[in-house]
């Protein structure tokens, strides 16, 4: 916690970056994963994975003390390349299934790459240039959009 909350200050990047980054390299690296939440529940399936959903490998048992135990699907993982503050086209598929979700991405901590995630085939494409820092991804579509990722 002490790295991220006094390294992150403008002043420390710039009289601290060679530190900042050591410390970086130490920290967890962050995945985007998808945990399902089985919605109907059966005691008659104690011990059986709830999730019956075709494009996942995520699993959620329920136990025999009628606790559910959840394992996720890491949709996207990667050194040194984490994706943060994930975003998708709300307007029109907010609470319905969606393929693509926008991320961004930090390379030691530091913001420095926009990410789009496919998160049914977990291909991604990324956006980085020379000295840009972009902050955190808002989608915006595209007036007359007809693909959900048209914005």
């Amino acid at each position: 916690f002490e790295f991220v909350y006094n390294y992150l200050y403008l002043s420390n990047l710039r009289a601290n970056w060679d530190e900042v980054k050591r410390q970086a390299e130490k920290a967890p690296q962050p995945e985007a994963r998808r945990y399902v939440l089985p919605l109907s529940i059966d005691k008659a399936d104690t011990g059986k994975n709830l999730v019956t959903l075709p494009y996942t490998t995520a699993t959620a048992t329920l136990r025999s003390d009628e606790t559910i135990w959840l394992e996720p699907e890491v949709i996207f993982s990667g050194p040194r390349h984490a994706f943060e503050f994930p975003q998708i086209n709300y307007s029109k598929y907010g609470g319905k299934p969606y393929t693509y979700t926008y991320g961004l991405g930090l390379n030691h901590f530091v913001p420095d790459r926009l990410c789009k995630l496919n998160v049914k085939t977990k291909e991604t494409w990324v956006w980085q240039e020379p000295d840009a820092y972009p902050s955190e991804p808002i989608f915006v579509s595209h007036p007359e959009a007809l693909e959900e990722d048209d914005g």
